[in-house]
């Protein structure tokens, strides 16, 4: 309320002096955070005299050096413009093709097959694209009494293919005067590429075709199958490149998809820097006091950290003086809300957690008390121990709704000046 008694009178200053309001001077998340004339810009969050500019589309240029400062070569394709659409970028150099074998946005030599030479060759060997004037690619032989013709199979003149099978043995069938095995392929894949697949006896089988817009993929146990929701969204990849559905696949930049400035690309997730980055386990925690400070009966200390995705934890150990005075952890800065974890550790190691707050939650086999309202206390108490003076408080935060930015926040540990828990933050 103080705070908006002071805008108010300023804008009343400015309006009776007849002053203009600077661009940028408040901050808005809405159209009526702004005074009457200005507008709120979605860019940086603050009010101007005039209109936001429309999106303007980023060029192949600026778009691959993004993808270059992430590690991933860029040559050619459609890429993502910053503005929900999409740019051709790239013109491969002649005799190369844009994705060529497999290898996506890279310009390369697209290398023949059996199927694309040609109208198709059935039989004998055919010369590489790319391999050379002394590779070859062999395309198989031809079944019976049929012969390899410029890598087709033919009947000789005067010769009736079509007989001399006899009897087959079973599981076989008779393929141009020949006993063949055929390998129905459809029974081992879902679907199947463009051209279908060997059956064994020098065809193509053409298996059912996908729907519900699934995709045709060739899986890591080498059969091709149907499958959905191959997009980076549904796999969970929020930035950079990745393999989906066994596809090489670029996911865009941090910024393209939302997150705003200060988040970078980390193994496919968008995340802000953080001075405790490391401490996401109990196995890698963070100390934050170890000295003087907390080796008293009563004493406390602040903590600035960041949540820098929508799955950080962070975990911090103290060493504190062991006494039966109650703990209390609490968020004093932050925008969004936060999930607590608080415990207490014996200077012999047994747990010393005599009663909580709030419920409690089992983090690694060790017991916390835990609170969804950003403050948490505990009552603790060990027996003597002659093995160490101090013993260990470990503290838990996680965001309970991840707001998209970088989550800064305050975290204030402290010890009361007595046993009994407070009701609320005395701060």
């Amino acid at each position: 309320m103080k705070h908006l008694i002071v805008l108010s009178l300023g804008l009343l200053l400015l309006g009776g002096c007849n002053l203009a309001i600077p661009n940028g001077l408040f901050g808005c998340g809405q159209q009526s955070d702004c005074p009457s004339g200005y507008f709120c810009w979605s860019s940086d969050s603050r009010c101007y005299d005039a209109q936001e500019p429309g999106c303007e589309p980023k060029t192949c240029e600026q778009v691959i050096a993004e993808f270059a400062s992430l590690g991933i070569p860029i040559e050619c394709g459609s890429l993502p413009d910053g503005c929900e659409g999409s740019i051709e970028c790239g013109n491969c150099p002649e005799g190369t093709e844009c994705g060529a074998n497999g290898q996506n946005f890279l310009c390369g030599c697209e290398e023949l097959t059996c199927a694309t030479a040609g109208t198709g060759a059935e039989c004998g060997t055919i010369q590489t694209r790319c391999g050379g004037a002394s590779a070859a690619i062999y395309c198989g032989e031809c079944f019976g009494q049929q012969v390899c013709d410029n890598n087709k199979c033919v009947c000789p003149a005067g010769v009736n293919c079509n007989q001399g099978c006899g009897t087959c043995p079973e599981g076989q069938v008779c393929v141009a005067g020949a006993c063949c095995a055929p390998t129905f392929p459809c029974s081992r894949n879902e679907c199947s590429p463009p051209g279908g697949l060997d059956d064994g006896c020098g065809g193509k089988a053409q298996c059912p075709p996908c729907t519900d817009d699934e995709q045709c993929v060739l899986t890591e146990d080498l059969t091709f199958q149907c499958l959905g929701d191959c997009t980076c969204e549904a796999q969970g990849v929020e930035c950079g490149s990745a393999t989906i559905c066994n596809q090489p696949t670029l996911c865009g930049t941090c910024q393209d998809n939302g997150f705003q400035d200060g988040f970078r690309c980390s193994s496919g997730n968008c995340v802000c820097d953080d001075v405790y980055e490391y401490n996401d386990t109990l196995e890698n925690i963070a100390i934050v006091c170890g000295g003087l400070t907390c080796l008293q009966p009563a004493w406390g200390i602040e903590v600035p950290a960041t949540l820098h995705h929508k799955g950080d934890i962070d975990y911090y150990a103290l060493e504190v003086l062991d006494a039966d005075t109650a703990i209390v952890a609490e968020i004093f800065e932050g925008s969004g809300q936060y999930t607590l974890h608080l415990t207490y550790i014996c200077p012999d190691g047994r747990p010393g957690l005599v009663d909580c707050s709030e419920s409690t939650d089992d983090l690694g086999g060790i017991e916390f008390c835990k609170s969804d309202g950003g403050f948490v206390a505990l009552s603790r108490y060990c027996p003597a121990s002659t093995a160490s003076a101090n013993g260990t408080v470990l503290v838990g935060v996680r965001s309970k709704e991840f707001a998209q930015d970088c989550d800064a926040y305050g975290l204030r540990i402290f010890a009361t000046f007595g046993p009994s828990q407070p009701s609320e933050p005395p701060f």
